[in-house]
């Protein structure tokens, strides 16, 4: 029992540095050498734990999606225009991670579509679930498939500027600008 919590503790550490690595370096300048310097595994043990690199960047996806899980867990009691108002100050109180390293979970399925990495489906498998998240909402709220698409792809948007430029200010002031626009509208629904 002892043994097997041990392997599951370092596939755990392997797994959250190799997250890490990928969100700042990107898959394709992570080596293993890295990985196992960040997650204090010896080089030569990385394989017992990821046959190879495509086990391993499935394992990363597969945590990347439970992140998106928790997430969206914990706005799951809210009702829409609160759910919509948590997730516009979650963005926000990312921007400086936005600002250096992207989505977090839009950068990695690009990255893996830029490769043609096998694992690019099940990463853009897990943006199309944040996507249908957001959707959701704002659908419920009764506003247009448009609007919705647009808040994402927006999103988005300020996600990719901001990092190209990696300038925090510039999303946060982009995202409180799609902030103050959707919540007019959530209003203008409410009143009407």
């Amino acid at each position: 029992m002892e043994a097997s919590r041990g392997a599951s503790t370092k596939r755990t550490q392997i797994v959250a540095a190799s997250l890490r690595l990928y969100r700042t370096l990107g898959v394709g300048g992570t080596t293993l050498k890295d990985v196992s310097e960040a997650s204090a595994v010896p080089l030569g043990n990385l394989y017992y734990y990821f046959k190879t690199r495509d086990e391993l960047v499935l394992a990363v996806l597969n945590e990347c999606e439970r992140e998106l899980q928790a997430l969206l867990q914990q706005f799951a009691p809210l009702a829409p225009a609160a759910w919509l108002s948590a997730y516009f100050e979650w963005l926000l109180s990312g921007s400086q991670a936005a600002a250096c390293f992207g989505c977090p979970f839009g950068a990695l399925a690009l990255e893996l579509r830029a490769l043609s990495d096998p694992a690019a489906e099940r990463a853009a498998g897990i943006v199309e679930s944040y996507f249908e998240a957001v959707s959701a909402q704002v659908q419920a709220l009764k506003l247009s498939t448009a609007i919705a698409d647009d808040l994402f792809i927006a999103v988005q948007g300020a996600y990719a500027v901001a990092r190209v430029k990696n300038d925090a200010d510039l999303f946060r002031a982009s995202v409180q600008r799609l902030r103050d626009r959707t919540m007019q509208l959530v209003g203008a629904i409410d009143i009407g």
